[in-house]
């Protein structure tokens, strides 16, 4: 969309979140439309954004950020689900946990957000490094995290959209989704392109896609309506089968009767930093994955170096504030190579004993 430059080839920008809509409303590639029927999708729920107040963008299709598991792998390898976002954490997890990348995938981005807004900025990036120790590996995006997850080649998957652990267990799949501690609700939102080719044509999609009929396609196409005057239990006597799986998935008859609770969500900070955000987290944890989990591993090691040397009675006390200097290097920092070099000396302090 921004490459266009407000020349686009389509007439509409469907899907991701509240923020790419928000930056593409702040470089002015969008434009107002108010589609038939949307006056049936809630202004804001719970403290979240839910459409434009100047029709710049509607919500079709809300979700909550989720994280995903293999109920049947993880049984066994004999792990029990991570159920907050610290659990993901524990070595026990070591190479069984995929995500993509949050210039990949807006809700991977928004997983950030919410470690960076729900933690404070210096240990969202700390847990992410840590967190990177232990991915298995990076998957090309979200859909493709749920097929790996799927498949059990690997067992866990972060920031999932919440629809995609009930489309997979429709298709037979052993897969479970777990609500994190800190999370946020994502209105998978829909907006008309300034410059539209065809424009006529793209509100004319715009009201259909907000009618019953167009919302009950959204459920058939695996996402969770808009409309809160669309009930599961309505369209499951009208033989919509996937009305069936969502009243399951949610535990309630439409998306908007849950009862969950998000962080305070700043979606102008979101917007602001969308970039900026995406280029750290590239540069400084995806181009030197490597090198991250070498530095990680270094400094575990020499730590049970130093825990094994104080159980025969030796003066490990330089050699444990020389890793202590290693490990903030690493977790705060993001100095890999200055990490290693401190996690080396502490290591010979110990040898030389």
């Amino acid at each position: 969309m921004r490459a266009w430059g407000g020349k686009p080839d389509a007439d509409i920008f469907l899907g991701a979140g509240a923020p790419a809509h928000e930056l593409l409303k702040k470089e002015g590639l969008i434009v107002p439309y108010r589609p038939k029927g949307s006056d049936k999708v809630p202004a804001e729920w719970r403290g979240m954004k839910v459409k434009d107040k100047d029709d710049l963008w509607t919500c079709f299709a809300p979700w909550i950020v989720t994280n995903i598991y293999n109920e049947k792998v993880l049984k066994k390898l004999r792990l029990p689900p991570p159920k907050t976002w610290h659990d993901l954490l524990n070595p026990i997890y070591r190479g069984n946990i995929v995500h993509t990348l949050p210039y990949a995938s807006g809700t991977m981005h928004e997983a950030v957000e919410i470690l960076i807004q729900g933690f404070g900025e210096e240990e969202a990036w700390r847990y992410l490094r840590l967190l990177a120790g232990n991915l298995a590996r990076f998957s090309t995006g979200s859909t493709d995290t749920t097929q790996l997850v799927a498949r059990g080649e690997v067992p866990i998957g972060m920031a999932q959209p919440q629809m995609n652990a009930m489309a997979a267990r429709k298709d037979g799949f052993p897969i479970r989704d777990l609500l994190p501690e800190k999370t946020i609700l994502v209105p998978e939102a829909v907006a008309l392109l300034k410059g539209a080719p065809n424009e006529a044509v793209g509100k004319i999609f715009l009201d259909w896609l907000f009618s019953m009929d167009g919302q009950t396609h959204v459920l058939e196409g695996r996402y969770f309506a808009a409309r809160t005057d669309l009930k599961f239990s309505e369209l499951e006597k009208e033989g919509v089968e996937m009305a069936k799986h969502a009243a399951k998935a949610l535990g309630v008859d439409s998306f908007w009767d849950l009862d969950v609770n998000f962080i305070e969500y700043d979606l102008d900070l979101a917007t602001s930093r969308w970039d900026e955000v995406n280029t750290k987290y590239e540069m400084e944890i995806y181009r030197k994955w490597r090198e991250l989990k070498s530095s990680l591993f270094l400094i575990e090691e020499v730590e049970g170096e130093i825990e094994a040397a104080k159980a025969e009675k030796m003066n490990v006390k330089k050699a444990a504030a020389k890793i202590k200097e290693a490990r903030k290097l690493f977790e705060y920092e993001g100095n890999y190579a200055a990490a290693r070099l401190a996690a080396a000396k502490a290591r010979a302090l110990v040898v030389s004993q």
